[in-house]
């Protein structure tokens, strides 16, 4: 997984091209030139980033094993309310 300032915990998205570091307060892109992840780069509470998350395909959608009953869960849904959340 490359790391990009869109899957940091520190990143604020503004609109659909650009966001924001909450660290630098630098405006970032989403991706292309100067996405790349920071030296203050903390992992975004990601499904993808999730213990519970496993075996996902082409398109990232993996199995939830989190919850009673297993279901699909996309690697680039957040996590931040989820209550059986586990970062790797």
């Amino acid at each position: 997984m490359s790391m990009r300032h869109y899957d940091c915990k520190n990143y604020i998205n503004l609109d659909c091209e650009k966001g924001m570091c909450a660290i630098s307060k630098l405006i970032v892109p989403i991706d292309g030139k100067g996405s790349e992840g920071c030296p203050a780069f903390v992992p975004a509470e990601k499904c993808e980033n999730c213990a519970n998350f496993s075996n996902p395909d082409s398109y990232g959608i993996g199995t939830c094993t989190g919850f009673d009953v297993e279901n699909w869960a996309f690697a680039s849904c957040g996590a931040l309310t989820c209550e059986n959340y586990k970062a790797r």
